[in-house]
């Protein structure tokens, strides 16, 4: 099993009906992941509480992070007399935009991870600590049904509970059953394998290095993207994860940014005719391919990218953590620039309105 509970804080009915069971009382997830995703910039936080559990009593409850001057996150977490607190520095004036933080727990091995991750700015800072504090089973239902005693500050849009260890960073962004180009014909991502070739746009046909998939929750801001045929290229529509990047090219491409293609995140093309998002999942599973380097494949006739891992091979500790964390490190290429330029949000903004105008 994986995630047992996601919700949406700021949808009305909140739980979303996920595998598992989020309302049993009298145990524990002694081992486990808690995952949030906010928008910092729509909800102007600067300082002040993300997330407030606590339940008071002869054996009181809390649960707490708050974002604190010079944009340091503080985890407090108590259970009766047990306590702990972690303070994560993130070396900012101020945190902006949309974040992640993922919470992992590991009773048994002793060991808790605290996350945040920027996917916008491509930052990731963690914080190692011992003796964490299990998650118990009253605990998730209040998270997930914003019962009494729990505050969500509104720039939450997906709070998510899983019994696993989740990865956090570098993660599959192409949803199972679309089809990628290779030398044989299109080829449905999950079949995949390493060794398989795959057709590129700039070296041919290249080994496939790694291939894998991993179901993320897909609420709030990190629904998914439905790219819409038959535009972009498509024979059909397909579906990425938001932060998934395709290639743009044409006209306005090379006037405003004087290059004959571009890199775009999918989410940044919606809504409008070429993408929308798809609500109403709760999970999605998405597969992803590694090649030797940084590449343009072809996926239901759209150029999208494969992974890139930039320089992870040289970061163990981040490795450990990652989806490619059974990888030993001299088996992982070394991603120095990115296939096409990589547009910022700004920049994807004035291509969209150019887009739209036509």
């Amino acid at each position: 099993m994986s995630w047992i509970a996601v919700t949406d804080p700021s949808t009305p009915g909140g739980l979303a009906p996920c595998p598992g069971d989020a309302s049993a009382t009298g145990s524990a997830l002694r081992r486990g992941s808690l995952q949030i995703e906010a928008e910092l910039g729509r909800a102007h936080l600067a300082e002040g509480t993300l997330l407030l559990l606590h339940v008071p009593g002869p054996r009181p409850r809390h649960l707490s992070i708050q974002i604190t001057a010079g944009s340091r996150v503080v985890l407090a977490h108590r259970l009766g007399r047990r306590r702990y607190q972690v303070t994560l520095d993130r070396g900012a004036a101020h945190l902006s935009g949309r974040i992640r933080l993922t919470l992992c727990w590991d009773m048994v091995a002793g060991r808790g991870l605290l996350s945040l991750e920027e996917a916008a700015e491509g930052i990731l800072v963690q914080k190692e600590f011992p003796d964490p504090l299990p998650l118990i089973q009253e605990d998730i239902a209040l998270l997930c049904n914003g019962a009494g005693g729990v505050r969500l500050h509104g720039g939450i849009d997906c709070v998510a509970i899983a019994d696993t260890l989740e990865p956090v960073g570098l993660r599959p962004s192409i949803a199972a059953g679309t089809p990628v180009l290779t030398p044989t014909g299109p080829a449905p991502i999950e079949t995949l394998r390493p060794g398989d070739l795959v057709k590129t746009r700039d070296n041919g046909s290249v080994p496939v290095r790694w291939a894998g998939g991993h179901e993320v929750p897909a609420l709030g801001g990190a629904a998914p993207v439905q790219l819409l045929a038959p535009y972009l290229g498509l024979a059909q529509d397909i579906i990425v994860a938001p932060e998934q990047r395709l290639v743009i090219g044409g006209a306005d491409v090379e006037y405003l940014f004087g290059a004959d293609e571009v890199l775009i995140e999918a989410q940044w093309l919606c809504p409008g005719p070429h993408a929308l998002r798809r609500r109403g999942l709760c999970v999605l599973r998405y597969h992803q391919v590694l090649l030797d380097r940084h590449e343009i494949v072809e996926a239901a006739g759209c150029p999208i990218e494969s992974l890139f891992v930039g320089q992870i091979r040289k970061s163990p500790r981040v490795l450990a953590t990652s989806c490619l964390h059974a990888l030993p490190a001299e088996a992982l290429p070394l991603h120095d620039i990115p296939a096409r330029r990589l547009l910022r949000e700004f920049e994807a903004a004035t291509l969209r309105s150019a887009l739209l105008s036509r």
